[in-house]
């Protein structure tokens, strides 16, 4: 028993939950975008029922790691995945 309770006191491998609730929220959205294409912040916050500024925080970090990108579409920003690479058929 004394091994398992020194198991448990030990949470310095776990990672931070604020860190995985935005990574759960990033998958989520950037899965909306690429199923369902453009999408304003405000049209995926109406979707999830999330508040406009956590998209908007999930948006900008998919942004800077180059998943997603923002596009002006008449008056305001829409978001579309990134097309990735690998994904584009070859031509022999």
């Amino acid at each position: 028993m004394e091994e398992y309770r020194a198991y448990l006191d030990e949470d310095e491998d776990e990672p931070d939950e604020d860190e995985c609730s935005l990574e759960i929220k990033s998958c989520v959205v950037e899965f909306v975008l690429r199923r369902f294409g453009l999408f304003s912040a405000a049209d995926i916050a109406r979707a999830l029922e999330w508040k406009v500024k956590e998209v908007n925080t999930v948006l900008k970090n998919l942004e800077g790691v180059g998943r997603v990108k923002r596009s002006k579409l008449g008056k305001q920003y829409v978001w579309t995945p990134v097309e990735e690479r690998h994904q584009t058929p070859m031509h022999y």
